[in-house]
């Protein structure tokens, strides 16, 4: 059958695949000759389109990708048809501090569940997010990390206790001990203490709450690619048009019971509070964790606080957002120990010289003057940063210029920490596990050397959005490799290798001497196995 005018079907099918194909030629010459990015070098498939940006993240790998493009293209590339890494220290702190006329990118909307549930990490507004930091930042003064510690340490102290006992009758060390996954439960519970008033008890063997971190991973796998392929403004768009309904009905069982349990502990938290603001206690009663400051915590400029579902949003943020950072550092650091005797043997001989009891290790001058101890967290950090590839930002109306080059607004600038971890030109040797590097007259480090390895540092990020919980992170940190040491000898698994890269793996993941890592935004891992034996003093 004819339309009207004697326009017919196969001509209107040919005139729209004609149409359709000149649409797609003339983009790609443009992305190609034309774009804002084209005198950038990158992979001509990556200039077109972000399906190999894409498709990366679905494999975990974009860390390693952009590591490899750096390694060929240098230090500026284009990684999709709209973005640009720029890996140099000069460019991180101009992208990620006060003068970068940046915000966050729609890379971030996707995340949350509901408008009512954009946290300080998700939030892409400047002015929301520069509020909901000022409120924030009351929960990491220097008065409530002084009362945030007795919680790191009652949970430590038992977490080591209880590694301590998984051994055999008779054994001197204990049975093989997956590193990652202790790690994952120790600091779940130290953030749930923190933000929920309630341990979640992760750490005991008979707990029934050991698979609440593999959800999170589950969901961060599921979302991340999501977040990061070419469908995601669409998804953004359909979030508040009926998506975020569908997706709550089919939100798995055991991701609604988390939810439920994490509802039902700051629901019964919110009370003690508001018992507390009715029946005012004596000091030495109230409970100071991270909701105690938050609860009353207001905005200097504008007098406002948190809302309670902003206030459940943001503890929900800092337990899963520092479990995940901190534990991913920590796990790496073991994975080093039990490979570096040497750096073992000093590191054991810096704790047992400046403190004479466990329970002298604390927060304070003894600990922060452990200067190996800190340059050996700086090292497993550089080799294991807790985010590995590039925090995506958006230039904003009036451009902006980067090492010299002008990008107006609309395109996507960052760095990838991972790749700039390992560029030789500011670590040399960068595959080799070295805290040496970050001592002034330590194997050969110069002031010029450790300047430069400071300058190219990027695990906390920077700026405006640099990490709320940095010093919190450290303390966690410090005691928890302080007390290992303490109390254990740590030792490598004899056959069990994990956790570490395969001789016969892809480029990337063949250094067996490299902790391996996965990235969902946040690095996951596997392993190390590890064995402990009591320290004899």
């Amino acid at each position: 059958m004819a339309f009207t005018g004697g326009f017919s079907y196969p001509n209107a099918l040919a005139l729209s695949a004609s149409l359709l194909l000149s649409y797609i030629l003339a983009t790609a010459v443009y992305r190609l000759y034309f774009h804002p990015l084209a005198k950038f070098p990158g992979p001509f498939w990556a200039k077109l389109t972000t399906f190999p940006a894409w498709w990366h993240s679905k494999n975990q790998d974009r860390h390693l990708w952009l590591l490899s493009l750096q390694e060929h293209y240098g230090p500026e590339f284009r990684y999709t048809p709209n973005s640009v890494c720029l890996n140099t220290p000069t460019a991180y702190r101009h992208i990620f501090g006060p003068k970068g006329n940046v915000k966050k990118s729609e890379y971030y909307e996707v995340w949350p569940k509901t408008v009512d549930h954009i946290n300080t990490w998700s939030a892409t507004s400047i002015p929301a997010h520069a509020r909901k930091r000022r409120v924030i930042n009351h929960a990491f003064s220097e008065s409530a990390l002084r009362g945030a510690e007795v919680f790191v340490h009652s949970n430590v102290d038992r977490w080591l206790e209880l590694l301590g006992q998984q051994k055999e009758n008779g054994d001197e060390w204990t049975k093989s001990i997956d590193m990652a996954d202790q790690v994952t439960y120790l600091v779940f519970d130290i953030l749930g203490d923190l933000c929920f008033g309630k341990c979640f008890d992760m750490k005991e063997p008979d707990s029934k709450l050991r698979h609440v971190p593999e959800l999170m991973i589950g969901f961060m796998e599921l979302v991340h690619p999501i977040a990061c392929s070419p469908i995601s403004s669409l998804y953004v768009w359909l979030k508040p048009r009926g998506l975020d309904r569908l997706l709550a009905a089919a939100t798995p069982p055991a991701i609604k019971k988390w939810s439920e349990f994490v509802d039902d502990c700051l629901a019964k938290r919110t009370s003690k509070q508001r018992e507390l603001e009715e029946k005012p206690k004596p000091e030495a009663e109230v409970r100071k964790d991270f909701f105690h400051w938050l609860f009353n915590a207001k905005d200097p400029e504008t007098g406002t606080g948190y809302s309670l579902p902003e206030l459940y949003a943001e503890c929900e943020l800092l337990t899963i957002a520092g479990s995940d950072t901190t534990a991913i550092v920590i796990s790496a650091a073991y994975f080093y120990l039990s490979r570096s005797p040497e750096v073992q043997e000093k590191l054991a001989r810096e704790i047992l010289s400046t403190f004479t009891s466990y329970d002298e290790i604390k927060a304070g001058p003894k600990l922060q003057s452990c200067k190996y101890l800190t340059a050996f967290l700086h090292e497993a950090m550089r080799m294991s940063p807790p985010v590995p590839a590039e925090p995506s930002r958006e230039v904003l109306e009036g451009g902006t210029t980067v090492n010299g080059h002008y990008f107006p607004q609309g395109l996507l600038v960052s760095t990838a920490f991972w790749a700039m971890h390992y560029n030789k030109d500011y670590y040399p040797e960068p595959l080799h596990f070295r805290p040496e590097r970050w001592i002034v007259g330590e194997a050969g480090s110069t002031a010029e050397s450790v300047a430069l390895a400071e300058s190219a540092f990027c695990a906390f990020s920077s700026g405006s959005r640099g990490c709320v919980g940095k010093n919190m992170a450290w303390l966690e940190m410090r005691v928890v490799i302080a007390k290992t040491f303490w109390r254990y000898e740590i030792e490598q698994d004899p056959v069990n290798k994990l956790g570490g890269g395969s001789a016969d793996a892809r480029r990337g993941r063949h250094e067996e001497g490299q902790y391996q890592t996965y990235e969902m935004f946040v690095s996951n891992r596997k392993g190390p196995m590890v064995r402990l034996k009591e320290r004899v003093h």
